[in-house]
């Protein structure tokens, strides 16, 4: 079997021993499937292999999310690290002919209820460019923590709820951490990934349904929630958000705050990154992927492409 990488089943590596599919759309016998997160555009949406190499964490949520019968499998060949990305993110780690680094979707920075991920030293590496461009660079995440129980703070001591709108795993999880000790209530798909994320420790934030007149703290994916909130509580709720986009102000329209909280690496985590991982090559997955391989190639004189899908059956980049 000749060796190679293509990009058109998430990412596959096929060496003259075995052939590794990270984060696939299928998932295929044979093949050591892995996946890298439980973010629905991460998971497998077919496939007959149920067995996937994964953090315990990702494999609950996975199946709760939908409702395939994911179970643990392992490889000699594959080590799983710490992402930082959401709760149960994994970095993938393949020593085989070479070695190949996959972040997925990563952070390096600190937080306040994930270990952050670090640089590996490896051949190739499959980097996320989700924010590749200079103008993202992102306060310390436990600074900004600070400044957002803070804020929350203040509204509730001046008689205000606020509806926090955030994706129900990953920022809802950092959100509840962040402000844990006051009136915190979650809506249904939030508590549903809260009851995997937390488990038994989730007593200090209730269902919304215990929501009484205020004022709290509601966690929300983002749905209309509004009828099962009580109308004394609408009546003085401010509605925040949190994400990296709120940089470049995308999440002003009908938000009282948007917190530039991410969970991804910014564009200077990520040449920082790639810098201390020394690969010989880079390939550049999702987002700014094509102006992100040029700032590498250009600061750091390391060879740098995007990793794209084509529409073809089998796209082969090289033998790398």
């Amino acid at each position: 079997m000749g060796k190679g990488i293509d990009s058109v089943n998430g990412i596959s590596i096929t060496t003259s021993s075995a052939t590794y599919r990270l984060d696939p759309g299928r998932t295929v016998m044979g093949d050591c499937n892995v996946v890298s997160h439980a973010h629905s555009d991460h998971l497998p949406r077919g496939g007959n292999e149920q067995a996937v190499v994964a953090s315990r964490e990702t494999i609950a949520l996975a199946r709760m999310r939908t409702g395939r019968d994911y179970s643990a499998a392992r490889h000699p060949s594959v080590k799983l690290l710490d992402a930082g990305h959401v709760p149960g993110s994994r970095m993938v780690l393949v020593k085989d002919d070479l070695s190949y680094l996959y972040t997925g979707d990563f952070c390096t920075k600190r937080k306040v209820y994930l270990h952050n991920a670090r640089p590996v030293r490896t051949d190739v590496l499959f980097i996320e460019s989700t924010y590749g461009l200079p103008k993202y660079r992102f306060p310390d995440p436990v600074e900004l923590a600070g400044v957002i129980r803070d804020w929350a703070a203040d509204t509730l001591n001046n008689g205000s709820s606020i509806l926090f709108s955030l994706y129900p795993l990953g920022k809802a999880q950092e959100i509840e951490v962040i402000l844990r000790g006051m009136p915190l209530f979650a809506e249904e798909s939030v508590a549903r990934h809260n009851s995997i994320v937390f488990g038994r420790d989730s007593g200090w934030i209730r269902p919304l349904s215990e929501m009484g007149g205020g004022p709290g703290i509601i966690i929300s994916s983002g749905r209309n929630i509004y009828p099962q909130i009580q109308p004394q509580v609408r009546r003085r709720m401010l509605r925040a958000t949190a994400s990296g986009w709120s940089l470049e102000g995308r999440f002003s329209g009908g938000y009282d705050e948007a917190f530039p909280l991410s969970d991804h690496s910014d564009y200077y985590d990520l040449i920082e990154f790639v810098r201390r991982c020394s690969p010989s090559m880079v390939y550049t997955v999702h987002g700014f992927d094509m102006e992100l391989a040029s700032s590498i190639r250009r600061e750091l004189g390391i060879e740098a492409r995007p990793l794209r899908a084509r529409r073809e059956k089998q796209r082969k980049i090289d033998s790398y």
